[in-house]
């Protein structure tokens, strides 16, 4: 039988071929193939690389990176995809390769295997005879923006630092082009807003909230039309407040940098015998007030003046009230009979109103400071002791303003506990046959038969003593330090 030379497509002559140890095309692999005695085997060429889908890698996205490469000649026996530094770089060799079809395969490779070193990258298909093709210079590496601020949170902010805190997520750019940041999808927390900058992604402003609040958005980095989007948390957190009402103890929680301070030290006792009414405990509001996290601080809560009973007796301060570095002073005690005078403190006592010299006011030593949100700490003089008439006793001086004759100086009011309170009044001087002027609020003494003491953990001043009997003067009110974070 005489030997015949051809290619076959068709099942009959593949027979007639196969006889003779001949040629065939396989249309499913593509190959031409030939009969060694016992199978069919193929006579390979080299496949051929013409385009690949993917041409920028992102090393810092994480996981890996499918590319899908178009060519011919992508026969079942293909064995390896390698992307081919250039450079003297580092070679990648694709994790997975899945042929499509003869002209598609879809690979995939790990992000971070490529390098900046080693781009651009060719493409390198390669099949089981060692055959193999290479398109050149096809991928290159982090051309988009590369995000430095790793994905997730950003930070937790305490209600105190709302104010005083921005937080900044930061991409770079591999071209030096310049990066520009938009909120891509997402919210930022209320009141929130997102500053494009130079050095990052800036977000500021955040509203109270009623309980911890997380938000979840995505920012996308923008250099030279190419982008890179992270996604990120913000957590805001609800006012927290710790009284103390006694020494004690803040420990400061971890992450927290600031806290609004509330300090008022211990109100001045009321003078005896138509006597000055107590000054005011010296008042610190400090909003801001910058802290260690992880460190403790101590707290000293001041007590208020505390009168013996007696009808004549040296002017009674009030105690310091100290948080960290802020020293709140103690009240001055009301001027007496036998001293009449009135004490200097965080607000001055009033002068006593007897018969006789030296009835001049209490002078403020609370320190006036600056911080972060103007000045801070508050203490006013008490008034003189007034003779003409009535010999009534001087008020004692308030955070709010100097005392008057006879009626103590105003309180001031914070929130800072969650609702308005009045605190550090100074006390209402005693009188020689008028009723006891009164304090200055903020639970201040006023004048009376004993003088009234000033309520508790409000600073204020005791009220001074009348002439009638009993003489006494009030207690002053022992101070308070209150923290919000």
């Amino acid at each position: 039988m005489a030997q015949r030379k051809g290619i076959s497509t068709g099942t009959t002559a593949e027979r007639t071929i196969e006889e003779q140890g001949k040629l065939r095309f396989n249309t499913t692999t593509s190959l031409l193939e030939y009969y060694d005695g016992t199978q069919w085997k193929s006579i390979d060429s080299p496949p051929q690389v013409t385009s690949i889908d993917v041409t920028d890698v992102a090393s810092d996205g994480g996981g890996d990176q499918t590319f899908v490469i178009t060519g011919s000649g992508f026969s079942t026996t293909i064995t390896e995809v390698r992307f081919v530094a250039s450079g003297g770089g580092t070679d990648v060799v694709a994790g997975s390769v899945t042929r499509d079809s003869a002209t598609q395969l879809t690979v995939t490779a790990t992000k971070s295997s490529f390098l900046g070193s080693g781009e651009p990258f060719g493409v390198k298909v390669t099949n089981s005879s060692g055959l193999s093709s290479t398109l050149a210079s096809q991928v290159n590496v982090d051309s988009s923006p590369i995000w430095s601020t790793a994905a997730g949170s950003l930070g937790t902010i305490f209600d105190a630092a709302r104010g005083s805190t921005s937080l900044t997520a930061v991409a770079t750019d591999p071209d030096s082009d310049a990066i520009t940041y938009s909120l891509q999808s997402g919210s930022l927390p209320a009141g929130a807003s997102l500053t494009s900058s130079s050095s990052g992604a800036v977000i500021s402003g955040f509203d109270a909230v009623g309980s911890n609040t997380t938000s979840t958005f995505t920012i996308r980095a923008t250099a030279n039309s190419k982008t890179a989007d992270r996604q990120f948390t913000i957590t805001i957190n609800a006012p927290q407040v710790q009284t103390f009402n006694a020494n004690g103890t803040f420990t400061v929680p971890s992450g927290l940098t600031a806290v609004d301070v509330l300090v008022i030290a211990g109100g001045g006792a009321g003078g005896s015998d138509n006597g000055g009414g107590g000054g005011a405990g010296g008042l610190i509001y400090r909003p801001g007030f910058p802290i260690t996290p992880g460190t403790p601080i101590s707290v000293t809560v001041g007590d208020g003046g505390s009168t013996p009973g007696q009808d004549n007796y040296s002017k009674v301060p009030g105690q310091d009230s100290v948080f960290g570095t802020l020293t709140a002073k103690g009240g001055g005690g009301g001027g007496s009979a036998n001293a009449c005078a009135g004490g200097q403190g965080g607000s001055g006592g009033g002068g006593n109103g007897h018969n006789g010299p030296g009835k001049t006011a209490g002078t403020a030593t609370q320190p006036t400071q600056p911080g972060d949100s103007g000045n801070y700490g508050f203490g006013n003089n008490g008034a003189a002791g007034y003779q003409p008439g009535q010999m009534y006793g001087g008020g004692g001086g308030g955070a709010g303003g100097a005392g008057f004759p006879n009626c103590g100086g105003s309180s001031k009011s914070y929130s800072i506990s969650g609702t308005s309170v009045a605190y550090a009044g100074g006390g209402g001087g005693g009188s020689n046959s008028l009723g006891g002027g009164s304090g200055g609020g903020g639970g201040a003494g006023s004048g009376g038969s004993p003088g009234t003491a000033a309520t508790a953990n409000r600073g204020s001043g005791g009220g001074g003593g009348q002439n009638s009997s009993p003489r006494p003067g009030g207690s002053g009110g022992k101070g308070i330090v209150i923290v919000q974070y």
